[in-house]
């Protein structure tokens, strides 16, 4: 799979969060299994493309949360990965409710 920022901006969040390279690849293979399960279960208006057509145009802040959640399981932090997942979700869902 083809993510959505350079080697070089992997390797920089890999070495934030202390990855040894097998860490890295579990972390990158965890993801791409994660957004395959998302592509099989894709709404109808989506059928027509490709899963590397709608990885291509993945968000990369989104990118970069799943890297730190998963990273951070990886590292053996699974408590600060939920802590970063919830405040996540909130944030979306904050983001989502129209305003007052």
């Amino acid at each position: 799979m083809k993510f959505p920022v350079d080697d070089t901006t992997l390797s920089a969040w890999a070495s934030l969060l202390n990855l040894t390279e097998e860490q890295t690849a579990a972390t990158l293979e965890e993801i791409e299994q994660t957004l395959r399960v998302g592509y099989v279960h894709r709404p109808t208006e989506f059928r027509h493309l490709s899963f590397e057509k709608l990885t291509a145009e993945m968000d990369i802040d989104e990118l970069a949360l799943m890297f730190l959640v998963t990273g951070l399981r990886q590292a053996g932090h699974p408590e600060a990965a939920d802590a970063v997942e919830i405040r996540g979700l909130v944030a979306n869902l904050e983001a989502k409710r129209p305003s007052d």
